[in-house]
């Protein structure tokens, strides 16, 4: 049942102007005092909001360890090939080594006492110049060889010491990915907790309430000219159609059905997605993992257009944490995925987004642009023109167009020609 009532209560928080709904403490989320009759929509929405933002801040810090994580085996399995290599040539020295000693032991080498004192005795002293330069070429190869054998037991060594040392941070990231992975699960437990609890009449009458508030954010952040024109679009952007279903109801262009995943929703559980609404959008070829390849000299406007163009043919699609395609998303796992089948890779988190990419001001927002929301930058959609955003807004609901101002905004990214390195 969980899965069915997720899928019909409140999409994501509100916007900027939502800060007129007071943030309810973790306690307080956690705990139920009152009983859910007892309490005001006001109160639900706040609850539900909390409760979906600590699920997401979760998410986003399990998907940075993951990519931490994946780039620490990365770096484990370089210096394991780095000390396979090693001690392959320090083995191949110490034979030579051996082989030395043994020609020295049996009088075969041109350094043995045997031969030294051939060549002090010798009969012919006109021979002893060269003799005594062989013995001056010998001494250096043997040289070289000790030397070589030193240099790789110390390099072996090191690059030991340096594979232990990564293998223990590997250690230690899995652990830590563990522990988030358990807390985004026990987040996901409350919020189902929660949504049990709840009548079908008040989940109406939250999924209303989120519409109003919603509603009556997006008409004062486009009335406030934020956005540079009337309408909420970029100058000559054209978006998507305008209609936007962000309610907390089904249809294909937002909300869930009984087919969607519950809170709980594992990431490794793909799901097909329903077909794309945005009739007029065609098809990208080939998906992220197929992408046609770093374009450096691609204009960032072309760019952004064909990642909008993949963000929106994946409506429809759920959210799933942890997710980042090609049968579901979460946030960051959809404008990641959307960039990088532009051509641009970009770092895999909404904060990591926030933090590195280029930030540009709002009215200067185009297709293509990461829209940024939270304080802590714990959630990211990408703007589609027409004062919409196409997002994956969270679980037991699918990607969709939004209003813009469906979430308190943070600020705006826009991923620029130079691709930002995230290692995979």
């Amino acid at each position: 049942m969980s899965g069915r009532i997720v899928g019909s209560v409140c999409a994501a928080a509100i916007t900027a102007a939502a800060a007129l709904v007071p943030a309810v403490p973790a306690a307080k989320a956690s705990a139920a005092p009152a009983r859910p009759a007892d309490r005001s929509v006001s109160e639900l929405l706040t609850q539900l909001k909390t409760l979906y933002r600590k699920a997401e801040e979760a998410t986003e810090a399990y998907n940075g360890t993951e990519e931490k994580l994946h780039k620490q085996r990365t770096r484990t399995r370089e210096l394991t090939a780095q000390l396979v290599h090693a001690r392959t040539k320090l083995a191949d020295s110490h034979d030579d080594a051996g082989r030395l000693a043994r020609r020295q032991y049996q009088g075969h080498s041109a350094l043995s006492s045997y031969s030294f004192l051939l060549t002090l005795l010798t009969p012919h002293p006109e021979n002893a110049a060269d003799e005594a330069r062989e013995l001056d070429r010998a001494a250096g190869r043997e040289a070289a060889l000790i030397q070589r054998l030193t240099k790789g037991e110390r390099r072996a060594d090191t690059i030991a010491t340096r594979a232990r040392t990564a293998l223990d941070r590997q250690l230690s990231l899995a652990a830590k990915r563990k522990k988030q992975r358990d807390k985004v699960k026990k987040q996901l437990r409350s919020i189902e907790k929660l949504l049990a609890t709840l009548s079908t009449r008040q989940i109406a009458q939250v999924a209303q309430r989120e519409r109003q508030e919603t509603a009556k954010a997006q008409r004062e952040l486009l009335a406030s000219g934020a956005l540079g024109s009337a309408n909420g679009a970029s100058p000559g952007a054209a978006g998507p159609p305008a209609t936007t279903n962000d309610g907390t109801g089904g249809g294909t262009n937002g909300g869930t059905d009984g087919a969607a995943p519950a809170p709980g929703g594992r990431r490794d559980t793909p799901a097909a997605g329903t077909p794309s609404p945005v009739a007029t959008v065609t098809a990208p070829g080939p998906r992220p993992h197929q992408s046609p390849g770093r374009r450096p000299g691609m204009a960032s406007a072309e760019a952004g257009r064909r990642a909008l163009a993949y963000a929106l043919n994946q409506i429809g699609k759920p959210y799933v944490w942890g997710a980042e395609g090609p049968n579901s998303f979460d946030c960051s796992g959809l404008t990641s995925s959307a960039w990088a089948y532009a051509g641009r890779t970009i770092p895999r988190t909404s904060q990591e987004q926030w933090r590195q990419l280029p930030r540009v001001p709002l009215n200067q927002l185009r297709p293509g642009d990461l829209v940024i929301y939270y304080k802590g930058a714990s959630h990211v959609a990408m703007y589609a023109g027409n004062g919409q955003v196409v997002q994956a807004p969270r679980p037991g609901q699918r990607v969709k167009l939004s209003p813009l101002a469906s979430n308190p905004l943070q600020g705006v990214v826009r991923p620029g020609p130079v691709t930002v390195a995230r290692k995979r």
